[in-house]
């Protein structure tokens, strides 16, 4: 009787793993979309920068220097204006895009913490159930440091 106890903690212990390896996988995921996301808002302030600037020069022919690639290139205002407003706005549209699919993953993650009775450690439950007599054993969920 014991080892048939022994090989259905070992099977539920794999299980669990597993759920906490998907919830890290998710969860990592979306730490590398929230990272982008930053990432780019940078960008996309460094472009508004120099947009402003290059606004207010009057001459579109006065030389200016873009950095491509690593080197260093002389154009003119009038070249380098349009490439960077489309850069900008690809670089918005692309901010757009990943605050979707960051909204989708927060999603996911908070259905799958539902799903498996997953509990963060430091993270309070917002509404706390009362407690209430189920046929549940008490070690269903999954503690996450």
């Amino acid at each position: 009787v014991s080892t048939q106890s022994t090989g259905a903690d070992a099977q539920k212990k794999k299980a669990q793993e597993a759920i906490l390896q998907q919830f890290n996988k998710l969860r990592q995921e979306q730490r590398m979309i929230a990272q982008k996301v930053s990432e780019l808002k940078v960008d996309e302030s460094e472009h508004k920068l120099v947009l402003d600037a290059l606004n207010e020069v009057k001459d579109p022919s006065r030389k200016c220097y873009q950095l491509v690639g690593g080197v260093l290139v002389e154009r003119t205002v009038q070249q380098v204006k349009p490439n960077l407003q489309n850069n900008s706005s690809k670089i918005t549209s692309l901010i757009n895009s990943l605050d979707k699919s960051l909204e989708a993953k927060s999603k996911e993650l908070i259905d799958y913490k539902e799903k498996h009775g997953i509990k963060v450690k430091g993270e309070d439950a917002p509404n706390k159930p009362e407690k209430k007599e189920s046929t549940k054993p008490a070690s269903t969920g999954v503690l996450v440091n």
